[in-house]
């Protein structure tokens, strides 16, 4: 398995990464968890028989999928070489660029064209065209991207400014800090809130809060028991069962398992 990423200097309002994923024979089959990240994603899919099962229910994946948010994990699986680009896009990124209500696609996987078909029209053709040149690819998504006009009213610009309060304190807060820091009743933060990002506040605390930690245990910045406390879990049986809300398996069953594509991306 091949993880590269990409420049997003030019496109830093608008993506959080950008990468390319390939998988050669020797890793197959493979199998990952991947964990929730507040984010929504693009990627294209150049190949056959890779999938996603959620709940049970299994996605397969092909083309250009647009991925929701995850406030839990799913599991990954590909059965066949191929390889696949995509953009993980920042928190309002999605609705900026189709002015839709981002919430219709939590825990999804769907083709981009089921929900904007415009958005597909423009970007498919792209990645259709560049299929043997990731590079290329990159600078032309760019290059269209930074064309497409974006919608940024009053509105988007305080959730903005509130994603970054919770970012710059780690997800250390409530959405009751949060309302009352913008002075805005906590029912329409909430309501703006997850139109435009597609969780709730206190449910993207929450996430972000654990995404933060999971981040610094794999890139050993901390051991475990001491992050568990600094990030406000009263014990080791609080952080167990957000482990498990989060993850949907015990934090003793995970660090048991090989998750080397988890801990390549989080350790980044």
């Amino acid at each position: 398995m091949t993880l590269k990423y990409y420049d997003t200097n030019s496109l830093s309002h608008l993506a959080f990464e950008i990468f390319s994923l390939c998988f050669s024979e020797k890793v197959l089959p493979f199998e990952s968890h991947v964990l929730p990240n507040c984010n929504t994603s693009l990627t294209f899919i150049y190949g056959k028989k890779q999938s996603v099962t959620s709940k049970k229910q299994e996605t397969k994946l092909n083309g250009l999928m647009l991925t929701g948010q995850f406030y839990k994990s799913y599991e990954f699986s590909v059965k066949e070489t191929g390889t696949s680009f995509g953009i993980i896009l920042k928190p309002t990124a999605l609705y900026k660029l189709t002015k839709q209500d981002i919430s219709q696609i939590n825990n999804k996987h769907l083709p981009l064209l089921d929900f904007s078909k415009m958005l597909h029209e423009i970007l498919n053709p792209i990645f259709v065209k560049h299929e043997n040149n990731f590079d290329n690819l990159y600078h032309s998504l760019c290059k269209m991207l930074l064309k497409i006009p974006l919608e940024i009213d009053k509105k988007v610009q305080k959730i903005d400014q509130a994603i970054a309060s919770i970012h710059a304190k780690n997800g250390m807060l409530n959405a009751t800090d949060l309302s009352e820091e913008y002075d805005q009743s906590q029912k329409s933060l909430e309501t703006q809130f997850k139109k435009i990002v597609g969780l709730t506040p206190g449910k993207y605390i929450r996430t972000y809060r654990f995404l933060n930690l999971m981040r610094k245990f794999e890139s050993n910045q901390i051991d475990l028991k001491d992050l568990i406390y600094s990030y406000d879990y009263y014990d080791h049986s609080h952080f167990s069962k957000d482990f498990k809300y989060f993850m949907n398996q015990s934090p003793r069953d995970y660090f048991e398992t090989d998750n080397f594509f988890l801990n390549e991306y989080l350790s980044k």
